[in-house]
């Protein structure tokens, strides 16, 4: 009896493994250029979270706001009022709290005051956001492997609960909008920076 059961050949099977190997060479890293563009968006959307939180613990006088223009306020992550789940950046690591945190400046006069707002993070995935201004904060200014890339600097800034005031002759990423006095020098920084004990134990 003849039998008609025909199997792969070799080759067959030879050119399926390759056809196979080229599709997963194209898809995996576009799955996974997929992947950390999703993780870079809910970085910077974790980061905007944290800038209305104090916004709104400003407004309610939790925080001291700064009166002159080359007052500063900085708000460390752990002293944010949010929920716990947020100790860790959507990459999966824990936010490094000295190089992570909120920072107000007023643009204005004392009398009639106008904020911006700033924001610096980093985790201890070396995943970090240099300080950049609130509404220009976007995936494309997250970099990774901060840590190995001098043009990344992100001070570390830690303070007291209460509010711990020190002058700085300056603050990474703030020397574009640096007051000056009337014969152009750049005036100090007079910051109150607020944050746990959690802060000062990783400096």
């Amino acid at each position: 009896m003849k039998n008609d059961k025909k199997g792969f050949t070799l080759i067959e099977l030879l050119a399926v493994i390759v056809i196979l190997g080229v599709l997963l060479s194209i898809a995996i890293p576009k799955v996974s250029q997929y992947i950390t563009n999703t993780k870079k968006d809910s970085y910077i959307s974790e980061g905007k979270i944290f800038v209305e939180s104090v916004k709104k613990d400003a407004t309610s006088e939790i925080y001291e706001l700064p009166i002159l223009n080359n007052d500063v306020t900085i708000v460390t992550f752990d002293v944010a009022s949010l929920d716990k789940s947020n100790e860790k950046s959507p990459f999966g690591g824990k936010y490094i709290l000295n190089k992570s945190y909120v920072v107000i400046i007023n643009v204005g006069t004392g009398t009639d005051p106008e904020y911006q707002y700033y924001l610096a993070a980093q985790d201890s995935k070396n995943y970090a956001i240099p300080l950049t201004k609130e509404k220009e904060l976007v995936a494309s200014k997250i970099v990774a492997n901060a840590k190995n890339k001098m043009e990344v600097t992100i001070q570390s800034l830690c303070g007291t609960e209460e509010g711990y005031h020190k002058e700085y002759t300056e603050i990474s990423g703030l020397s574009d909008v640096q007051p000056v006095d009337e014969d152009g020098n750049k005036l100090n920084w007079n910051a109150i920076i607020y944050s746990s004990e959690a802060c000062n134990g990783e400096q």
